[in-house]
């Protein structure tokens, strides 16, 4: 599981499950609810479907988000997202991964020191 907030407060969470076992995915799959907790972190934050830049703001962090990253969304050969943010470190170093109509991700995270800005 990893979870980003990007940008003006675009929220995502992203869990999945292996199922082994006939018919083993027949209950509902629940994703956790995220902390609204401050943890100390702020990153720079925005998000852009139209262009592979943004203007950033400071991001307060929360819960579980630690990491400051960046989020590159393609649909071959268009470019379709650029956003930064607060994630998981789970969250960090991802590659190729398909969400939404096959739009394909790749995430880079920067260690931050408590309250310093990117």
């Amino acid at each position: 599981m990893f979870s980003a907030t990007l940008g003006d407060n675009q929220t995502f969470v992203y869990n999945h499950q292996c199922c082994q076992d006939e018919l083993c995915n027949q209950g509902n799959f629940q994703v956790p609810q995220k902390s609204s907790k401050p943890n100390g972190i702020k990153c720079p934050a925005c998000y852009n479907v139209h262009d592979i830049s943004c203007d950033p703001v400071l991001l307060t962090c929360t819960g579980t988000e630690t990491k400051c990253v960046e989020v590159i969304g393609i649909d071959n050969p268009i470019f379709l997202i650029f956003a930064m943010g607060c994630a998981t470190e789970t969250a960090c170093n991802l590659k190729n991964i398909s969400i939404l109509n096959n739009i394909k991700i790749r995430t880079y995270c920067v260690e931050q020191s408590a309250g310093d800005p990117r």
